[in-house]
């Protein structure tokens, strides 16, 4: 069994160092996610055998959309601003909604239980005091319009992460040119 996901790739220096600097004004001692990590997850499985991730890679190479740019804008949490887990950047969605209800166009069941919301995770959060978290909030208001730049959508991958103590190692299983 593997914990698999779909996912576009931020490959553009200056956008991940424009994360990393707004990433870094947010980490108050949490768990930063890393710039070579940082991506948008398109669908997210659990615990799934070699046939399901078959199934996805087929349902990937039917995906007929053309490369696009999505613009990455704002800063918000999940599940909410009040009970802050992950800190993410937005990204437009038109294109990725598409993009999604193609790559997703499978009988594989996912794991996750809320809609699709394109983003780029930076932050895990954990344990936060509630100074810690008037701090965020106010920062959350501060970088709520903040322009990134563009993400440059021009493949989906398919990686199997793999936790470890020293966190998770992402390999690739497939990839997809648009």
């Amino acid at each position: 069994m593997a914990r698999v996901f779909s996912a576009v790739e931020v490959e553009s220096n200056e956008l991940q160092q424009e994360l990393v600097e707004v990433r870094n004004r947010f980490d108050l001692g949490f768990n930063p996610v890393e710039k070579d990590k940082f991506h948008v997850t398109l669908q997210f499985f659990q615990d799934i055998e070699q046939r399901q991730i078959e199934t996805i890679k087929s349902s990937m190479e039917k995906v007929n959309t053309d490369s696009f740019s999505s613009k990455v804008r704002g800063v918000g949490s999940f599940p909410s601003n009040s009970y802050i887990r992950v800190i993410w950047a937005g990204v437009e969605s038109k294109s990725f909604q598409k993009l999604y209800s193609q790559v997703s166009d499978h009988d594989v069941e996912d794991d996750h239980d809320h809609d699709f919301k394109p983003h780029i995770t930076f932050l895990r959060v954990e344990d936060i005091s509630s100074q810690r978290k008037k701090k965020i909030q106010k920062m959350l208001k501060e970088f709520g319009d903040h322009d990134f730049g563009n993400l440059n959508v021009e493949r989906v991958k398919l990686f199997e992460s793999e936790l470890k103590p020293s966190g998770s190692v992402y390999r690739q299983l497939h990839v997809k040119e648009l």
